[in-house]
């Protein structure tokens, strides 16, 4: 029924051989994806979706935050350096870590190819919106600004892979940060020749990476935490599938979205995820800490629970009326919400 009703690809990936426990590997087969919001998107022939228990429960539990986010993410990106050595030959000396700040090091992503003993060097950049853009992403580059940059570690005269890890909701910061990228490099004479993204990926962010990738000749490969994700109209929340609740305060419409994800992946989602969350939540508030590029800050922790507590309930008040709706549902909402007050009188 959930499936039906909120047009979700369950079949349009494919379980890679090399999967380990605790994770698996899939990979998204396009000409399968069959949910008309997504008919003429441009998806990059090598994408994938990364299953971990970890993956799930940040997704569906706002509450996480700190300490006990920045463990769960250290298991997942130790996962996703495993994946991608597994995917794709790439050479650990012509490689780099992008960090597009503040988000992307909460991916530790970088931390996760530590523990395999590979050190791979970084590079950083921080673009930001101009208007306060929570829960609000203007899809125009001109709404956003670089106010840090350090390609210090770029390479001269070299074919470089990068590997990005960061929040990829309307394409936005990606294409800024990657123009800007493929210009540090011609200033050096190097050739960007993959870059390899990870962390929460929509769907339609993928046609903004995959037209850069042709634009600029690079190969684009992307491994997305849990699912592709759908998309809000305000081009910030994530979910898996749900109601667009901003559609809904904003304009009275009642919107139904879906994303792809692997069957097997759904069942483990349905008992714990509130339809309509937004997965990864203010990714950056949410951290123990922040790199600004200037410096080391606290993450925003309270922030990112009154926002969510706020959110869901709307969202759960919104959602209780439409007839697909289920007592379970009912109970991972009011659960969700009871974990969040908790942690916000702690």
């Amino acid at each position: 029924m959930i499936v039906k009703e909120f047009h979700l690809d369950i079949l349009a990936t494919e379980k890679v051989a090399f999967s380990f426990n605790p994770f698996s590997v899939y990979k998204v087969n396009s000409k399968k994806i069959t949910n008309p919001e997504y008919k003429g998107l441009k998806i990059p022939p090598e994408t994938y979706i990364l299953y971990a228990p970890e993956i799930v429960e940040i997704s569906s539990h706002p509450h996480i935050v700190g300490k006990e986010l920045d463990r769960k993410c250290e298991r997942v990106g130790e996962y996703c350096a495993k994946a991608i050595l597994s995917l794709w030959n790439i050479n650990p000396k012509s490689t780099l870590i992008y960090d597009v700040l503040r988000a992307g090091p909460g991916y530790k992503i970088r931390e996760g190819f530590q523990k395999l003993n590979l050190h791979l060097p970084r590079i950083k950049i921080r673009p930001r919106y101009k208007k306060p853009s929570y829960r609000q992403h203007d899809a125009y580059a001109d709404q956003l600004e670089i106010i840090y940059k350090d390609f210090s570690n770029l390479p001269s005269h070299q074919e470089i892979i990068v590997i990005k890890p960061d929040t990829e909701a309307s394409g936005g910061t990606s294409k800024i940060a990657i123009e800007t990228l493929i210009r540090e490099a011609q200033k050096k004479k190097s050739k960007i020749k993959e870059i390899i993204c990870t962390g929460y990926i929509s769907v339609p962010s993928l046609d903004v990476l995959q037209s850069l990738a042709e634009k600029y000749n690079f190969q684009c490969k992307v491994l997305a935490w849990g699912n592709l994700t759908a998309l809000y109209s305000n081009r910030y929340d994530m979910p898996l599938y749900g109601l667009d609740e901003a559609a809904w305060r904003e304009k009275g419409i009642i919107r139904k979205i879906g994303g792809v994800v692997p069957a097997e992946v759904l069942l483990d989602y349905l008992l714990v995820y509130p339809p309509g969350a937004d997965q990864p939540g203010d990714w950056s508030a949410r951290q123990s800490y922040l790199d600004t590029g200037k410096a080391i800050q606290p993450g925003e922790n309270r922030s990112h629970l009154e926002h969510s507590l706020s959110f869901l309930r709307s969202l759960y008040q919104f959602s209780r009326q439409q007839p697909w709706f289920c007592r379970w549902h009912k109970e991972i909402f009011l659960k969700e919400i009871n974990k969040l007050q908790s942690c916000l009188e702690k």
